[in-house]
């Protein structure tokens, strides 16, 4: 059954998506226009960008390439004959095979209006896995939108946001890393849900795949299919490529919250971090990652569920709850919103204090200003950044279990890279990594400190917890640097107290 708290989240989740998913599909605009920041996979005259279906990803990987050529080569011919367009829309007859995108897609935004028949039954597969459930209503109790393969993660979606049959409907898809997030017609079905892999179970979700349209044998109609690539499928490679190993595996079990909460400025690269921090974790099997940009997640009851958190780009006031933030964690209590920020700061801060960890990548210490605390508890405040340029950086403690990632060495790298503030102190940090002037341009604007200290990374202790962070993360390329992403782990593995490291004061 579900509680008050989470209909009162459900219920203003889907007025904050339904805000955002409407901007677009309101808009007036020509069919298969793609919205600003989307591309149109299907050009509203013909077949271009498409190809006909060839079994499931598990078994063409198996086949050989003259193989797979060869049942390609069948397939298009079977698309041809079964795949038409009409009237700027993709009309399948109900013969033949499912249509795919001829580009693989990693991480995404995607747009699709879609129709059926009575009785229709079809659906969204996005990585080549199944699916996002497209069907009629009348017949299973039960909306579209769905994760109908999913065994042991929610599979049924929400609410039903169907349209009557033989209208158009709408999906508004959001895949970050194995996590899905589906909006039918302005109301949200589907919250952030893992998709299983239904082709190998025993095995995480590919880095990337096609997109499919299936069908079961019944006309169906797709237009205005549009897609924001977040991680391209090359990136998401290149990530798969770098992927650490794990200095320690523990025998527990371990979940991690990455927080992707931006309301200051928001970095492009947050979805290749997010990704990385997944996939190091499924490759490793040290921690299950948990993305999310919902404050909620830090409330004591929630945050308790997780053994460290990942501050991954967060920016802004973002510990300040917005008015739908404030109704999910009252749960038709009397909360006004300094009661709720209150609330959410003392749990972060006892969460971390118990022995918990917390982890910041990059512009986690550009955030909460008025949160002196905060600025405390991450080790210092971000004070402009005179680089983004190649600069040196120094290993300041070759020997230290965190530094192995470099050799215990010094090495030069292109990031955005900053100089802090108070409480930034090496009094209350120990510095790990740091600025070499020597082998930095030292000529540039906004570099306010006299004294020489530009730390790039440091660790701390918080009451019984532990602290890392390392302000390199702004470029997209960082996420698939093989010594940063090695770093990250260690560091994570240090919150976690699976690796032991002097967290003395530097000074």
């Amino acid at each position: 059954m579900r509680t008050h708290f989470q209909s009162m989240s459900l219920v203003y989740s889907i007025l904050i998506l339904s805000l955002f998913a409407g901007q677009i599909w309101a808009d007036e605009r020509p069919p298969n226009v793609p919205p600003e920041g989307f591309t149109a996979l299907f050009n509203g005259t013909d077949l271009t960008g498409w190809k006909g279906l060839v079994s499931n990803p598990h078994e063409r990987a198996a086949m050989s390439s003259e193989k797979l050529a060869e049942a390609q080569k069948a397939a298009d011919l079977r698309m041809h004959a079964h795949w038409q367009v009409e009237d700027g829309a993709l009309v399948f007859d109900g013969k033949g095979d499912s249509l795919c995108t001829a580009k693989d897609y990693a991480d995404l935004e995607m747009y699709v209006d879609w129709k059926i028949e009575e009785k229709g039954d079809s659906g969204i597969y996005i990585r080549g896995l199944p699916q996002i459930q497209i069907w009629d209503p009348n017949l299973h109790d039960v909306g579209s939108g769905g994760l109908y393969n999913n065994k042991t993660h929610p599979n049924k979606p929400l609410v039903n946001a169907d349209n009557s049959i033989g209208q158009w409907n709408t999906f508004y898809i959001k895949m970050v890393g194995n996590q899905v997030t589906v909006v039918l017609n302005g109301q949200l079905v589907v919250d952030n849900v893992v998709l299983e892999n239904l082709w190998e179970p025993d095995k995480p979700i590919g880095a990337s795949g096609q997109i499919e349209l299936q069908n079961h044998g019944n006309t169906l109609w797709f237009r205005n299919i549009y897609v924001r690539e977040l991680v391209t499928a090359e990136e998401g490679a290149r990530i798969e490529e770098a992927l650490p190993k794990a200095q320690v595996v523990s025998s527990q079990p371990r979940k991690v919250l990455v927080s992707t909460r931006a309301t200051g400025y928001r970095h492009s690269s947050i979805p290749h971090g997010a990704r990385a921090l997944q996939r190091m974790g499924e490759s490793t099997g040290v921690f299950e990652a948990v993305i999310s940009d919902d404050l909620t997640q830090f409330a004591p009851g929630n945050l308790e569920k997780f053994d460290a958190v990942i501050l991954c780009n967060t920016t802004g006031n973002w510990i300040q709850p917005t008015k739908a933030d404030i109704e999910k964690l009252s749960a038709g209590q009397s909360l006004d919103a300094e009661a709720a920020e209150q609330m959410l700061r003392k749990s972060l801060l006892d969460y971390v204090a118990s022995g918990k960890g917390m982890m910041g990548i990059h512009s986690a210490s550009d955030a909460n200003y008025h949160w002196p605390e905060f600025g405390e508890l991450i080790g210092g405040y971000f004070n402009h950044h005179p680089w983004h340029e190649q600069v040196g950086i120094r290993v300041e403690h070759p020997g230290h279990p965190l530094s192995q990632a470099f050799g215990g060495r010094d090495f030069s790298i292109v990031d955005e890279i900053y100089q802090f503030r108070d409480p930034y102190s090496r009094e209350n940090v120990r510095v790990l990594l740091s600025l070499d002037p020597e082998k930095t341009d030292m000529k540039k604007r906004n570099i306010e400190r006299k004294d020489g200290d530009f730390a790039v990374a440091w660790i701390r202790q918080h009451g019984e917890g532990r602290v890392f962070y390392c302000s390199l993360g702004h470029r997209e390329d960082i996420y698939w640097n093989p010594q940063v992403l090695q770093f990250y782990l260690d560091g994570l593995q240090y919150v976690l107290g699976d690796l032991d490291g002097d967290a003395t004061a530097s000074n």
